[in-house]
């Protein structure tokens, strides 16, 4: 489990544009990603597999139809559907040619005779005797002049030859019934007609057709495998995306772990850790996250603890060059006073004056130091309050006339109001100290995607390239550092200084906290 930052609400006017622009974003979130990336992963593999199993089905019919399966299943079909009748106008002596010629064009004009697998075998048939003489046919012309009891001469018909003699020696072979005529793209088919027991071919059914095909085949069967196939897409998809949408549960959820880690080390606590003890790439990348949080914690103490010696070092510093120095001069001005205090009475009165101003300089110092080190005093106040008391109690105690101005305030986070306010507080620290200036003027201004913070003294200013980089100035760039920010200081011999800071709102802002116009 991972610590949730305090969540911030907010209220507003929801209208048909914005429901519709929610949703939409609702299609961006990582699990609807997921999920519709299931259902086309889905549904692209089932097509596949569908387009796999038709090219499947046109090779399976090329290759029955080679190896003469159909034929043979044709030669079958028809036996079933033709034989009864034609071996009883058969048996019937004499043989009535003109029953079986009306028998034939029944057969030719109606569709309930049609042979299955898109067959039509009943448009060129003829029926031949035992003995090889032509009974009937349809069209009458199909053997060109041959009349009724002629022999049929087989050379009219490309492959006829061989099926019918086997069909008239009784075979009962279905691969010798039938030829292919690849030139002309059709099929020769022969039926022996049997007597009623079975023991003597009475004649035989001639038909001709178009050889079956691979699209003729799928004409018929593709329309029943497309609705079946769209109802199986449609029922996959539902399926892909709700399972997507369950699967997609898991990897959303821990990667939400993993954004409310980084948004809490965002904000500076790096307690927090990613409880994921998977061993996936997810799993490894929270263990390497959780390193770098505890790596970046030490680091962040040991700055803490290498700032607190700075700081020691730096007032030890401060104390030194002032405290110390105006305390050495207001002693050496008090031993003055007491050498001379018989003698001279007007010179001892002039040392202790001297020393007087020494101790309130050194009070001053003091003050200033002790000022630094406290808290700042933001706790129910925003930064342009706390300035301004802070301003106020500065010029008081400093002697120096101070001018504030707040520009578009509105709110910022705490910790940023803070570098802000530490960062003024440096500044007219060194001022006081150091510029001798009579008035100091400080404008904050809050523009729509920046802050800018200017402090302009008319003091004695100083030279740039002379100047020692101390411990404030480091500490002022520092802080506009960790704003995203810049800090740009001029300053010429007596011509006072100016301290320009700009930090853009975007980058100050941490997740999760407001900026509010005020």
């Amino acid at each position: 489990m991972v610590k949730r930052s305090p969540q911030h609400h907010a209220y507003f006017i929801i209208s048909p544009m914005s429901n519709i622009h929610s949703q939409s974003k609702r299609f961006n979130q990582l699990r609807w990603k997921l999920t519709l990336t299931y259902t086309g992963v889905t549904v692209g593999a089932l097509i596949t597999v569908e387009l796999f199993l038709l090219v499947v089905i046109g090779v399976g019919v090329v290759a029955l139809t080679n190896s003469g399966f159909i034929p043979a299943q044709l030669i079958e079909a028809a036996s079933n559907e033709y034989s009864p009748a034609l071996e009883f106008y058969l048996s019937q002596d004499p043989v009535e040619n003109r029953k079986i010629e009306m028998w034939l064009d029944r057969v030719v004009s109606s569709s309930s005779y049609t042979l299955p697998l898109s067959f039509d075998a009943t448009s060129e048939m003829f029926v031949v005797g035992d003995d090889g003489s032509l009974i009937a046919s349809k069209p009458r012309n199909l053997l060109f002049n041959t009349k009724i009891g002629d022999p049929v001469n087989t050379e009219f018909i490309l492959g006829l030859e061989e099926p019918l003699n086997a069909a008239l020696a009784g075979t009962d072979n279905p691969q010798k019934l039938y030829a292919l005529d690849s030139i002309n793209n059709r099929v020769v088919i022969t039926f022996p007609l049997w007597n009623e027991n079975g023991t003597r071919v009475l004649g035989v059914l001639v038909a001709i057709g178009e050889l079956p095909t691979v699209w003729s085949q799928l004409g018929e069967i593709l329309p029943v495998i497309g609705i079946s196939f769209l109802i199986f897409t449609l029922v996959a998809a539902l399926a892909g995306t709700l399972y997507g949408f369950l699967a997609a549960r898991g990897p959303v959820k821990r990667l939400g772990q993993l954004a409310e880690a980084s948004l809490a080390w965002s904000e500076g606590d790096f307690s927090v850790r990613v409880e994921d003890q998977s061993g996936d790439e997810l799993g490894l990348l929270a263990i390497r996250l959780n390193e770098m949080s505890r790596q970046l914690e030490e680091l962040l103490e040991t700055r803490r603890e290498l700032a607190v010696v700075e700081e020691r070092n730096r007032l030890a510093r401060d104390l030194h060059d002032s405290a110390k120095q105006q305390a050495f001069a207001a002693a050496a001005q008090i031993s003055a006073a007491r050498k001379y205090l018989s003698a001279d009475p007007q010179a001892a009165e002039r040392h202790v004056q001297e020393a007087e101003r020494l101790i309130l300089a050194l009070r001053q110092e003091l003050t200033n130091l002790i000022q630094q080190l406290r808290p700042v005093g933001l706790n129910g106040k925003g930064l342009p309050d706390a300035l301004q008391d802070y301003t106020e109690e500065w010029s008081r105690q400093s002697g120096i006339q101070a001018q504030l101005r707040i520009r578009k305030q509105r709110t910022l986070p705490l910790d940023i109001e803070q570098s802000v306010f530490r960062i003024v507080q440096e500044a007219l620290s060194n001022i006081s100290r150091h510029s001798k200036a009579s008035l100091v003027e400080i404008e904050l201004t809050y523009e729509q995607d920046e802050v800018s913070c200017t402090i302009k003294d008319n003091g004695v200013g100083f030279n740039q390239d002379s100047i020692r980089k101390g411990l404030g100035l480091r500490s002022m760039k520092e802080r506009s550092f960790e704003l995203g920010g810049r800090l740009d200081m001029t300053s010429k011999p007596g011509e006072g200084t100016y301290i320009r800071l700009d930090f853009p709102i975007v980058a100050a802002v941490k997740p999760g906290l407001e900026v509010n116009d005020g």
